[in-house]
């Protein structure tokens, strides 16, 4: 209770004690001391009445014998309304002979007096006193005794008493002004109290005041520090303090604002868990890795990237003293390949439980694209290698054969030497293909974007194509707008897109088909150009992957017919390069269309050079 007092009341409570301590003591020293001397002055003057007392009662005893009881009571009586006490006249024995506030008829019922302390002084000394409490009167009572001289008159003790009401009125009168003057003393003294607190507790006030402001973050506000005295040194010790905390927390802020730039700047995920195993910070790129969202913060790992993997990385980790290297693939709307580094936190002592709070940290690098690229680059060297050894093999056969004798023969030379001829074509069309592929691939094959008509581009294509057509007794058409459709190509390339289009579909419709090239204007803006042909089509799990690289759909019958499978990645390469798309609609027995769609005139493309 007293510890929730401030300091105005503790000084005015503590003034307040420190009085009534005060006045009680006071009370306790002046009554007691007051009752002495008012008992001491009674006594004086009950000595001086005991000794008149004694002398009547020996004077009147000489004169008469004293030792009838009711003589005795007489004068005791008398002895009392002379000394305005009371006067008891005690046998040697004890008995009471006398005494003035009793009948003479009641003496016998009094009790022996020979064990009262007055009575047994008096006795041994000539004189004593003492004062108590009278059950006979009911009232408090001061004795004075003395030993008579003449016994043998059967007085032994003479003995006045006196009630303290008087000095019991008196101290109550004096106790009262005590206390009228200590109640005055204490008012005085907690006005006074007040009064220096509150001069005394202003600056602390003030000092609390500001130091509350500082606690909640207002660390612009200035504690007050006039003066010398011991407040205005505390005030200047807290300006200094915020101050100092003003600098570390903008230090502090510079410090995380920058370790938060870098971390949302790197392309590494990186999660920070505690030493509960829950999440305390994940950033831009780990969210966008795992679409963990903010609201992560403060869960476990697993909740948040259910994942068997990487949980048993992060347990590993964090009972080992090395890190733990794991490559995780998560599934969902986003699968990506990442590779983990897990290791723990430099210990932090926990100042609640006392022990090694050690939390974990996991860098995330995503390897999607790089597994991706190095499984192309294996199926890519698969595929070239198995591409090379048909042509390379076929070769090589013809030409043992025709050392192993078939030059003597005419006709069998000419039949393995058209076998040379014709896989050696292919081997080099093979070649131009992949280094065509590589060049668009590495960037290095540049392209010049003109701004000119396409129309002359289909026209000379399809002339080149025409007789290639009638051999394989495909009919070509040509469909196109009366006016020129300008688009910014590269020639070059346009013309390799519309061969590559038109080979393959005379190619593969098959005899008495048709195959159409049609040249539009789009209706927002740009030229499509569209190869249709009304063919076999392509079944529906190959049309995805159709522009892959050594992608075919019949894989035998693209063989015979020369193809290297890398025509229409190569389109699809060319065309992007022109800032433009490509795509394929097809249904099984009814032919295929190729889409070509070239952006307006106006929109500069993003590159004009690959």
């Amino acid at each position: 209770m007293i510890g929730r007092l401030g300091i105005r009341a503790k000084l005015i409570a503590a003034s307040v004690v420190l009085m009534l301590i005060a006045g009680f003591a006071i009370e306790r020293l002046g009554s007691r001391s007051l009752e002495a001397l008012m008992i001491e002055r009674t006594m004086v003057q009950l000595t001086g009445e005991l000794r008149l007392a004694e002398d009547i009662v020996r004077r009147r005893c000489e004169a008469s014998p004293c030792a009838v009881g009711d003589t005795l009571d007489e004068l005791a009586d008398e002895l009392g309304a002379l000394s305005g006490g009371r006067v008891t006249l005690i046998a040697p024995g004890g008995v009471v002979l006398g005494d003035s506030e009793l009948a003479a008829e009641e003496l016998a019922r009094v009790e022996n007096h020979g064990s009262r302390e007055e009575v047994i002084a008096a006795l041994a000394t000539g004189a004593g006193s003492s004062s108590r409490y009278s059950d006979t009167l009911d009232q408090r009572m001061i004795y004075a005794a003395r030993r008579h001289a003449t016994p043998e008159h059967g007085v032994a003790v003479v003995r006045i008493a006196l009630p303290l009401t008087g000095i019991d009125d008196a101290l109550g009168r004096a106790r009262l002004f005590l206390l009228v003057g200590v109640a005055v003393a204490i008012a005085a003294a907690v006005a006074m109290a007040a009064f220096g607190t509150h001069l005394l507790t202003r600056p602390v006030r003030s000092l609390t005041e500001a130091a509350l402001a500082m606690a909640g973050g207002n660390l612009a506000v200035h504690a007050p520090a006039q003066g010398t005295d011991e407040t205005a040194q505390l005030g200047r010790a807290l300006n200094r303090l915020s101050s100092e905390l003003l600098s570390a927390i903008e230090e502090l802020r510079d410090e995380r604002d920058l370790l938060a730039s870098i971390l949302d700047g790197m392309n590494e995920g990186v999660l920070v868990t505690d030493g509960d195993a829950r999440i305390v910070l994940a950033n831009r790129a780990l969210r966008g890795m795992t679409l963990v969202g903010e609201g992560s913060l403060g869960k476990s790992v697993i909740e948040v990237i259910r994942n068997a993997s990487l949980q048993e990385a992060l347990d590993r980790a964090d009972t080992s003293s090395e890190a733990i290297v794991r490559e995780v693939e998560l599934s969902g709307l986003m699968p990506r390949k990442l590779l983990v580094r897990v290791s723990k936190l430099p210990s932090r002592k926990d100042r609640d439980r006392g022990a090694n709070d050690r939390g974990l940290i996991a860098v995330f690098h995503d390897v999607t694209d790089l597994r991706r690229l190095e499984t192309i680059r294996t199926d890519f060297v698969a595929n070239v290698s198995h591409e090379l050894r048909t042509p390379v093999t076929a070769i090589s056969t013809a030409a043992e054969t025709l050392l192993a004798g078939a030059l003597g023969e005419p006709e069998e030379a000419a039949e393995f030497v058209d076998v040379i001829d014709r896989h050696a074509k292919r081997l080099r069309q093979l070649v131009d293909d992949l280094l065509d592929l590589s060049k668009i691939e590495s960037k290095n094959y540049r392209l010049v974007l003109v701004e000119q008509d396409v129309i002359p581009v289909v026209g000379h294509v399809a002339r080149l194509l025409d007789e290639a057509a009638k051999r394989r007794r495909v009919e070509l058409r040509i469909e196109r707008a009366e006016g020129p459709l300008p688009a910014r190509v590269d020639r070059r390339a346009m013309e390799q897109v519309l061969m590559n289009l038109l080979d393959n579909a005379t190619k593969y419709a098959g005899e008495g088909a048709h195959v159409t090239v049609s040249a539009q204007a789009r209706a927002g803006g740009g030229v499509e150009i569209r190869v249709i042909d009304d063919g076999p089509g392509i079944s529906p799990q190959h049309l995805g992957r159709i522009f892959e690289r050594f992608y075919r759909v019949d894989a035998g019958r693209s063989r015979d017919l020369g193809g290297t499978g890398l025509g229409l990645s190569i389109v699809k390469h060319l065309v992007e390069l022109m800032n433009g798309t490509i795509d394929v609609e097809s249904t099984l027995g009814k032919g295929s269309t190729f889409t070509v769609r070239l952006p307006p005139t106006g929109e500069r493309a993003s590159r004009d050079r690959g």
